[in-house]
């Protein structure tokens, strides 16, 4: 079953304003969708110079063009600093110095998406030392206004954004440790949420992720679990109400989620990572809103994030999984053959996570690193040939 016009839709809304498409050909990525008609063998190297300072304890990054130049810009969640900072970028693989803005205790992660109508993208934050997300609003040149926030469940841990309703607004879900539940706040287009309220899930979600899973036109919630052994689905019903989750079975002490093709069939897959056991999980989606069993592949140790993008222009997704302990990031290939093949692996000190964009307009897309122990993002150049 292939991807549906509103899912497409849905993608548009919440990760157009970051370059980024959640799932498919483009998963994940920043700059030009590049197409399957110019594969390449990737490699990448640490670009000299390149690495910003942040704050403390930056633990997750995205990419967006946050000042309408054309160019990528980065926000790094700082866990220990209650902030995010926002670099914006020169091109060439370099950042201006960051502009740092406060959040709520302790912001575990950032989504980007036009929450006010005004097509330019804002940021939220999930608050995971509180009970709240914070909405930042761009002044429309990459600055952005205080932070508002947004009251809900305990232990925030994760945050994703779509259009749930179909209204054509950026809506948010909310992954909540404290009462094991997901959270729907639901734009209005003015900056402003309707709080509809939390479904139970797995037990301690810590990842969350919107796709349309089962091919209906209506936006799916799937959260990881770490306090349970699998990943949860919610199907939506186009109004912004989730059913009951359908538990999925994959490794203990589920770290982070992520969404994209991984083998090139049109349907959407998910990824995860256990730092309990080292794993990989990849669960092949049956276009129906069902998986099959996960299939599990080690990683370097205390894997903490998986993320998505294409990064070798096959059209397949392709994985990168942020490795603590291990100071690393692994880069896993996707193919419409077989499981993903691990291609890469970045030496990255305090690797938390990592993103990719095409930071210089060569065509290939680059990878950034939240160094969490450095209080810095890293920047790998990618080549290919």
């Amino acid at each position: 079953m292939k991807l549906s016009r509103t899912y497409r839709a849905a993608l548009a809304a919440a990760g157009s304003a970051l370059m980024l498409a959640s799932a498919g050909a483009a998963a994940g990525t920043g700059g030009p969708a590049h197409g399957p008609s110019c594969p390449c063998a990737l490699s990448y190297v640490q670009q000299p110079g390149a690495s910003a300072t942040t704050s403390t304890n930056p633990r997750h990054v995205v990419f967006a063009d946050l000042d309408g130049d054309g160019r990528q810009d980065l926000v790094a969640a700082n866990l220990e600093g209650d902030s995010v900072t926002v670099l914006l970028g020169r091109g060439g693989g370099t950042f201006a110095p960051g502009a740092t803005y406060a959040v709520g205790t302790h912001p575990y992660e950032t989504v980007v998406a036009d929450f006010d109508g005004d097509h330019h993208p804002d940021l939220a934050t999930a608050d995971f030392g509180g009970a709240q997300v914070s909405v930042l609003r761009n002044n429309g040149d990459g600055t952005f206004a205080a932070a508002t926030a947004l009251d809900v469940g305990t232990a925030p841990r994760a945050l994703a954004t779509g259009d749930l309703d179909g209204d054509g607004h950026a809506d948010l879900v909310v992954a909540e440790q404290g009462p094991n539940s997901v959270r729907v706040l639901l734009g209005r287009g003015d900056g402003t949420f309707e709080d509809r309220g939390d479904t139970p899930t797995g037990g301690q979600p810590h990842g969350i992720v919107v796709a349309d899973f089962d091919g209906d036109g209506a936006a799916d919630v799937a959260t990881a679990s770490v306090g349970s052994d699998g990943v949860s689905i919610l199907l939506g019903d186009g109004t912004g109400a989730l059913g009951a989750p359908a538990d999925q079975p994959a490794t203990a002490r589920l770290y982070s989620l992520t969404q994209g093709d991984f083998d090139k069939d049109g349907t959407v897959d998910l990824a995860s990572v256990s730092n309990d056991s080292n794993t990989l999980d990849v669960l092949y989606g049956n276009g129906d809103g069902t998986f099959r069993a996960a299939v599990s592949l080690t990683t370097p140790a205390l894997p903490v994030a998986v993320a998505s993008a294409d990064l070798d222009r096959d059209g397949t997704t392709d994985l990168m999984v942020s490795s603590l302990k291990g100071n690393s990031v692994t880069v896993y290939s996707g193919s419409a053959t077989g499981t993903p093949r691990q291609t890469a692996e970045l030496t990255a000190p305090g690797a938390y996570d990592a993103a990719a964009a095409d930071l210089n307009g060569d065509r290939v897309r680059d990878i950034v690193v939240a160094n969490s122990t450095g209080g810095q993002v890293d920047v790998f150049k990618g080549r290919c040939g």
